[in-house]
């Protein structure tokens, strides 16, 4: 492993009380590592994997039982990620009261010391982005600036909200990898979330007077969502909801995007995919009844939009 990615991701683990963990307690089929506390600190993991040399990605779930402090050397890094309260309180500027807050925020090379007090629970999803990725490699990419990415990242506070971004995180972290395939899977959600990124950030600009949306087209995509969180199943077209809108399909489809930052489909396959988690904890039900009830009629293309979304077929998902 890179060096950096040792002060980065390892560096302070034995300070928290950190081992990796025996064979046997290993997440994600053995790769990357994976650490737990001793028994007599506190419970849960930490996953880290270097998806490349300018990239890493952490997710850990750890509630201490008594005070711990750490005090490290922090490389260079940016970081983006969703987080319970006390995983960000030492970074950010704003307290943070949701259990989860999407949160993005850099810190210069340097010693870096927190204390996490006993019973605060410590979850986050990150990922940990070298200089040179946003710099040198994602330049190269693009073939543009890409110094937004930066600015983006930091202008996430706790207080916005970005489903797509937040559900590319969580993606990456069910996501079940194997060595031969998990960086390649890993580096196209990341540029994945790094255009839904972009997109917010753009979207979120102060918007030129001629441009701004009114109070009644507002109320009326606010209803549409609403319409489409309690029909998610059901068979649509964006002409018939345009008709039921009273607005043209291109104007109804573009005010829908800039107020939720995604696709009206994407809000409804996520509508679909969030209530198939529910029915699939229970075991009673049949794979196929359950796709039938959140609008598939065939259950392999049930299987197909579950497996995109997740990272996992809804098989595996019951069984996690």
């Amino acid at each position: 492993m890179d060096a950096r990615f040792e002060q980065l991701c390892l560096g302070h683990l034995p300070q928290l009380g950190l081992r990796p963990a025996d064979k046997g307690q290993e997440a994600k089929n053995g790769v990357g590592f994976t650490f737990v506390p001793d028994p007599e600190i506190g419970e849960g993991y930490l996953w880290t994997y270097p998806i490349n040399s300018a990239c890493s990605l952490t997710v850990y779930d750890i509630i201490f039982y008594q005070d711990i402090s750490f005090r490290c050397h922090h490389p260079a890094a940016l970081t983006i990620a969703v987080s319970s309260p006390g995983s960000v309180e030492p970074v950010l500027t704003k307290s943070c009261h949701h259990p989860e807050n999407l949160v993005g925020y850099f810190l210069e090379e340097g010693i870096f010391s927190h204390t996490i007090p006993k019973g605060t629970p410590v979850r986050s999803i990150g990922l940990g982005l070298m200089p040179e990725f946003w710099q040198e490699q994602l330049p190269n990419l693009l073939a543009q600036d890409t110094s937004q990415v930066f600015n983006a990242a930091c202008a996430l506070d706790g207080t916005a909200t970005i489903p797509e971004v937040e559900w590319l995180l969580h993606q990456m972290a069910s996501y079940v990898p194997t060595s031969k395939t998990a960086a390649l899977r890993y580096e196209a959600k990341i540029f994945e979330l790094i255009s839904a990124l972009l997109e917010w950030r753009m979207l979120s600009l102060p918007i030129p007077v001629n441009q701004r949306i009114s109070a009644t087209d507002q109320e009326v995509i606010q209803n549409l969502k609403h319409y489409l969180s309690q029909n998610y199943a059901a068979q649509m077209n964006l002409q018939s909801l345009a008709q039921m809108c009273y607005m043209s399909k291109s104007k109804m489809t573009a005010l829908f995007r800039t107020i939720y930052g995604m696709t009206i489909y994407d809000f409804i396959l996520n509508c679909r995919i969030e209530r198939a988690k529910e029915l699939l904890t229970d075991r009673r039900k049949k794979i196929s009844e359950i796709a039938l009830s959140v609008g598939y009629e065939h259950p392999s293309s049930f299987s197909v939009a579950f497996h995109q979304k997740t990272g996992l077929t809804p098989s595996a998902f019951r069984k996690q």
